[in-house]
This record gives C-alpha cells, structure tokens and sequence, in this order.
C-alpha cells in the first residue's frame, strides 16, 4: 500500500482492511512515539466499515504505546482543529470523503492540523511490512472518546465570524451528503439563526455521498424547483469540500469562491493576501480576473495537501480547489466546508454583492473536463505517452492541458482549457491515444 494525495484509500474487502489497519496503527504509533507524539485523535464519517476500522487502528495505536481519543462521526476539518489543539496529538481521519460506502481510507494531520508531509509518507510506507510487536503491558495506550468534539468544532466555527454576522432571516438548504456533515453543518447554520432545510442528513452507514448535489450537480436545480431558499450549501462526506448554489440552482465552484475571498481579504488589508493558491486545474479566466484586482494565482498540484504547503510556504493566507476544497489559513489548516460556507457569506455581506455578481467579473475559458478508467494506468507514465503529449502542448501553445491519475480511485482525469483551441479534438486525441 502506498499513500495518494489523500492517505490510503480503497475496497474495505480488500485493502483497507482491519488486518492493514491494525499493522498501521502500530507502525505509525511507534514512528509518531519518536517525534514527540503520544496521543492521536481519531474521527470518522458515517459509512459502516467506520466500526471496524476505527477499533483496529485503536489497538495498533494502543499496542505501540499510544493514547487513543476517539471523536467518533466527525467532519475532517474537525479532526485537523482538534488535532492543532491539542498538545502532542497526531490526527487520523476514517474517510473515503466522496467515494461510496463499500470504500474507505485513512489519512492523517500532524500537530499543526496539515497533512502529514511526503517524508513522514514515506517512512511509514517503509514500516508496514514489519510485524506487529506490541509494547510491554505497562507501557500500553489507553482509549478515551471526547464527547465534546462536535460542540468544540462547532464553536470554533462560529467564533470565525466574530459576532459580525447573523443568518436570521435566511434560509439555507444543506446537503450533507449523509456524511460526516450531517448534524454539524445544521446544528452550526440554526445556531447562528438560519432555517435550515435538511437533505440527505439521515446517514444509515450505506448511503454516504449517495444522490448528492456534490457528486451530481444537476440536483441543484432540482431542490430550486422543490424547496424554498436562499442559498444550497453541498458537502461531500468527510465533509470538507463545498459546493455553493443560489436560489435558482446556479453552481458556484471552489473557482468562484476563490475569487470572492481572495478580494474579501485584499479589502480587509491582511498579509497573505496579495496572492492566493489554485492547482492545475483552476481555470484561467480565474487568474485573469483575479490580476484585474493585483492578486496573483499560484498553481499547486491537485491535491489539498499541495495547496496547502504552498500557502505555508509563500505565507498566503486562501487557496482553493475549482471542487470545493477551500483552505483559509487565517483559520484552519485544511479545507473546511463550514468555514468556507461562512466566510462567503460574510464577505457576500460585507463587500455588497451577489454570487451572480462575483461569477459574472470572471471570463471563464471554455474547457472540457473528463475521468474514465483504464486497465492499465501505467500507461499515463509511458514514454510513448509523454512524447504525444508533449507533442500535443507544443501544437496548441495557447491549450492548458492536464493528465493525470487520480490519487483516490482507479481513474485518469483529463482536463483541456483553452479560449480558441478545439478542445473537443484534442480530447479526442488524448482518450484514443490512452484507450
């Protein structure tokens, strides 16, 4: 097993698998004992494998000397909050975010709340083939559950506003994706005055991520036909990726959102904020808009993580990706549905505008994204396949193109942008030249 962009992920029947998590655990936990480390939170969405995961990664924590707290159904960001705040914690997140029920994954945060980095990845890659060797048995991990760990996230949540901004008056359609977000997101939006209209938030440990906007965005405009609201808030089921629509089901992408925080920040005058984080596949029309306004767009890699260690690295403060994966520095360390949720609405607020509005200042460059599956995505890493591709950029200087495996399920994603290149063509060249 090796980490992706996002931990470990897959079939609970064939990888992720309490016999690989129970050898994980305790070689994370004696390689964590050597940094400095002697307790580890561990959360966890809805889906059912979540028991048997998280019980077995408790013994392998335990049996290597660790402390366990368990936080139970919890969003990630929540896990990364946690982890920061508690002195000498490492944090473990049980979640395949938006993959379904039969799946699920692990991945981790370090004491300050990140992803662990590509070193520490690679060391534990190393352990894992080692045996299981359990500590002497005065020098076992014990097992506490923090009943607060909901409550604690969804204050700190709420502190982000300041006590600058109510909800009273709106009402807000959440869809929880039957995730992780389920209660929390809810509970957070009436606290702070909203009504809430409720879909997909009754998880029975099968239906995670099933028949959600995030996954399915033509839902948006079913529930505007359907319900009666202001704004529909979509999470996906470890809850730390939003999708934002208005009354009429407009979609409004991480993209979007973006923008609207970066120019919420430069107004507010704070460091960090000359510059925000976008990947490759952030749309250019984005870095456009966006140097209309003197803010510069840095590229990261897909991956949260990426972005994230650029922010740290260059000192910014926002960086998002166009799926809904929104960090904002200045207060969480990962991507955050709920802050994101409601520091667009504050800077919505504050800067008198429209989602409409921020959408219409950007010049989106047409594009066509696709995944499909292949048999052998190796070939992706082929030289035949390099040489075609740079071929192909060479041809089309004025094309951003964008190949790659994914790093959570078994496919290849393809993006080609371009405002006067044949997009169409060239992605029909791509997919023949892999299928």
């Amino acid at each position: 097993m090796k980490f992706g962009t996002d931990g470990f992920r897959g079939p609970t029947d064939k990888k992720i698998t309490p016999e690989f998590c129970l050898n994980l655990g305790f070689h994370t936990g004696r390689i964590i004992a050597s940094k400095g480390y002697d307790s580890v939170i561990i959360g966890k969405d809805t889906r059912v494998s979540g028991y048997m995961l998280e019980s077995a990664l408790q013994a392998g924590f335990i049996s290597a000397g660790i402390d366990v707290k368990l936080a139970g159904p919890i969003p990630t960001p929540a896990v990364s909050f946690l982890t920061a705040t508690y002195p000498g914690q490492f944090g473990v997140v049980i979640s395949a975010s938006h993959n379904p029920y039969e799946d699920n994954g692990i991945k981790f945060f370090n004491r300050h709340g990140r992803k662990i980095s590509d070193g520490l990845e690679q060391i534990i890659e190393n352990e894992l083939a080692g045996k299981v060797k359990p500590v002497a048995a005065e020098k076992l991990g014990k097992a506490f559950r923090i009943d607060s760990a909901g409550g604690r996230y969804i204050e700190y949540c709420k502190s982000t506003l300041r006590g600058k901004y109510s909800l009273k008056n709106t009402t807000i359609l959440v869809d929880g994706a039957n995730g992780a977000n389920y209660k929390i997101t809810p509970t957070l939006l009436e606290e702070l005055g909203a009504k809430v209209i409720r879909v997909n938030c009754d998880p029975d440990g099968f239906n995670i991520n099933d028949k959600s906007a995030v996954l399915d965005e033509s839902r948006f405009k079913e529930y505007a036909k359907k319900y009666s609201y202001d704004f529909c808030a979509a999470v996906d089921g470890d809850g730390d990726r939003l999708v934002l629509s208005n009354s009429k089901g407009e979609v409004f992408s991480g993209d979007d959102l973006l923008y609207l925080l970066a120019i919420f920040n430069q107004q507010k005058g704070l460091d960090g904020s000359k510059a925000v984080v976008g990947t490759q596949m952030t749309n250019q029309g984005v870095a456009d808009a966006l140097q209309t306004k003197d803010i510069k767009l840095l590229r990261a890699d897909v991956g949260d993580k990426y972005i994230s260690r650029m922010l740290v690295k260059e000192g910014l403060l926002v960086g998002a990706e166009r799926s809904g994966h929104i960090i904002q520095r200045n207060f969480s360390e990962s991507g955050d549905a709920n802050i994101a949720l409601l520091q667009s609405l504050l800077a919505l607020e504050v800067l008198q505008t429209e989602l409409e509005k921020i959408k219409g200042e950007i010049e989106y460059y047409p594009y066509i994204l696709e995944s499909f599956r292949l048999d052998n995505l190796g070939k992706v890493d082929e030289n035949n396949f390099k040489e075609f591709l740079q071929k192909t950029k060479k041809e089309n200087a004025n094309t951003r193109i964008s190949v790659r495996k994914s790093g959570t399920e078994p496919l290849v994603r393809v993006m080609v942008e371009s405002k006067t290149g044949k997009i169409k063509k060239i992605m029909d060249n791509i997919k023949e030249e892999l299928i």
